[in-house]
């Protein structure tokens, strides 16, 4: 029945939001080896191997997935990874699953039936999407990309022009709010967060490091504030 919580045994879930060319693919492998501790990574990678760009600076094992993207293409990889023993798993990018999940409700579409019903068939897809990233007992970095939502507003000459609001991931809305943490990078690879349940972050402006992923683990095992978030490694950013 019940027992004494522990946030020790927890196992943390992460998105990194942004546009293309912010640095998603590299912040992820740079959040993930901090978060490891020296631990094995395993990398689900839907962004024509750009992960494996990267198989210098990172020691990571990959597994690179091509349209079409159905749902057992991330489902299978993330049972793989449980059951070798993986610390930390990177999906880029979720978005394309999503994409998978609406192309398969079009071809329930074109064959015919109720529009509703053949969503709550689809809507079958991305609960196993959810299912394998936030269930799965293992560290998870989900990368998402995202883009620039406007709204209309009325400036000083009382014309309506389009204001940018922020980012939105190409993903289910509100997906972010199944999160620990959301972080959302910038096209100058800056990140802030826009749903943190540690508090480590605040409204800060920073680069993800390796020593963001080191702050969640110290977090974990419950040394809130012995990493600073934005101490540098002798890594320097290079990604696209």
């Amino acid at each position: 029945m019940f027992q004494k919580a522990n946030k020790q045994s927890t196992h943390i879930k992460l998105a990194i939001t942004g546009p293309s060319g912010s640095g998603k693919t590299y912040s992820a492998l740079r959040l993930a080896k901090g978060l490891s501790n020296g631990g094995k990574i395993a990398f689900i990678d839907t962004e024509n191997e750009s992960a494996s760009l990267y198989a210098d600076s990172f020691d990571f094992d990959v597994v690179n997935v091509e349209a079409p993207y159905s749902i057992d293409k991330l489902v299978n990889p993330a049972k793989e990874a449980l059951n070798n023993d993986y610390d930390v798993m990177i999906v880029d990018s979720a978005s394309h699953f999503w994409d998978g999940v609406l192309e398969y409700k079009s071809s329930l579409d074109k064959r015919g039936g109720n529009s509703f019903a053949n969503w709550n068939t689809a809507n079958e897809h991305y609960k196993l999407m959810l299912r394998a990233i936030l269930f799965s007992k293992i560290h998870v970095i989900v990368c998402m990309r995202s883009k620039m939502e406007y709204i209309l507003q009325e400036n000083e000459k009382g014309k309506q022009v389009p204001q940018k609001v922020g980012m939105a991931p190409i993903m289910r809305d509100g997906v972010e709010y199944e999160f620990t943490t959301v972080f959302d990078l910038d096209i100058h690879h800056q990140a802030q967060v826009s749903k943190d349940r540690t508090q480590l972050f605040g409204d800060k402006i920073f680069q993800i490091t390796e020593n963001t992923g080191k702050k969640f683990k110290f977090w974990l095992n419950g040394a809130k504030d012995k990493v600073p978030v934005n101490q540098h490694s002798s890594l320097e950013f290079n990604g696209v």
